[in-house]
């Protein structure tokens, strides 16, 4: 039952983290869109519709979800493999993911005041 689990693990946790990708990819995606559309408007001389702030944000909500992503597939790894290298990785991982999120978060309440 154990190895059918984790054979299971095995299959999902790279779905996990191709959502997490796509999620991240459509982030920049709409970010490059909005900022070719600000660009498109400073060269014609109208006034810009797009703040910078909404670009800003419209990346950093995505970032910060397909980081979530990466974090449960790593966690669902590493519960059903645990191992001391395994555990540390993720030790790290969670540590750096949530620094990251933090800022984002924090630039993101900021754009939001604004």
């Amino acid at each position: 039952m154990h190895q059918l689990l984790i054979q299971l693990v095995d299959m999902i946790v790279p779905w996990i983290e191709m959502i997490g990708i796509a999620v991240v990819l459509w982030g920049a995606t709409e970010g490059l869109l909005k900022l070719l559309l600000r660009i498109k408007s400073a060269l014609v001389r109208e006034p810009q519709l797009i703040p910078i702030g909404n670009i800003r944000a419209a990346i950093g909500e995505k970032t910060a979800l397909g980081l979530d992503f990466f974090l449960a597939g790593d966690i669902i790894q590493t519960i059903m493999v645990p191992t001391w290298e395994s555990l540390a990785i993720l030790g790290g991982i969670v540590v750096i993911r949530t620094v990251i999120a933090f800022f984002l978060n924090k630039d993101l309440r900021e754009l939001a005041g604004k």
